[in-house]
């Protein structure tokens, strides 16, 4: 009893730890990148001018100059500036999605653990964007468009199709791997983590603070649906899960 309760202590600090770390590092890799690009050609003076709006490090702002740039008809540039870090967002999440996949660092479980939550954050990212700004008048996404001149359906629709293939593989294979590689055996402690990652996908990632913060209230139905109904299916006890799970043993 004493173990197991050891055990459920250092899963919930290392969880905790673990996802801080990964988001910190996403959204200021993300930013970076915008400020880095701007700064090689000469629109900014340094790319370690960034606005950190708290303690927290969760909020960065990238000040770059994008209205500059296409006043000036660096139309490419802004776009390339403006689109780059979420693309590095989706190769971080198909970089680390594989290296879950690796024995040997399935065999170091705290960094395993670090690049399952690092591939929820960055996949979660590119979901946030695709989903909720992509037909908005601002932004980076709007930025993008704008500097190449292209419908945004040119860019969501192949980007929803990447985001559909990725959350299957993150609740069909990689969270169950999780189940197994972090030894969560108990149903209740898998239903946790499983709630926990789709609250992150569908809740944070997903709508409901952007919602709420930007005061649509009617789109909360969304991102709340999607956490009721991709909890159901993939319930740990579920015999589709239970049946992969002894797959997996």
């Amino acid at each position: 009893m004493e173990s197991s309760i050891k055990k459920a202590a250092k899963d919930i600090i290392a969880t905790i730890i673990l996802l801080i770390v990964a988001h910190v590092l996403m959204v200021t890799i993300h930013e970076f990148t915008h400020s880095f690009i701007a700064w090689i050609f000469g629109y900014k003076k340094s790319p370690f001018h960034l606005h950190f709006a708290d303690f927290t490090l969760f909020l960065i702002d990238d000040q770059t100059d994008y209205k500059k740039m296409l006043l000036e008809n660096k139309h490419i540039l802004a776009a390339m500036t403006a689109i780059t870090p979420n693309i590095l967002n989706a190769s971080f999440y198909v970089i680390s999605a594989i290296l879950c996949t690796s024995k040997k660092i399935q065999k170091m479980i705290y960094l395993y653990y670090f690049f399952f939550w690092f591939m929820i954050v960055n996949i979660g990212q590119v979901y946030s964007y695709i989903l909720w700004r992509t037909f908005e008048t601002h932004g980076d996404i709007s930025i993008f468009l704008e500097g190449l001149d292209i419908s945004p359906y040119w860019l969501f629709v192949p980007a929803i199709i990447f985001i559909i293939f990725s959350v299957y593989n993150i609740l069909k294979y990689q969270v169950l791997r999780a189940y197994k590689i972090l030894k969560i055996s108990h149903v209740w402690s898998q239903a946790i983590l499983l709630f926990l990652v789709i609250l992150i996908l569908f809740g944070y990632f997903g709508g409901l603070i952007y919602n709420i913060l930007n005061e649509r209230y009617f789109y909360l139905i969304y991102p709340t649906l999607l956490i009721i109904l991709f909890y159901m299916i993939c319930f740990p006890k579920n015999r589709w899960v239970q049946r992969k799970l002894h797959e997996m043993d």
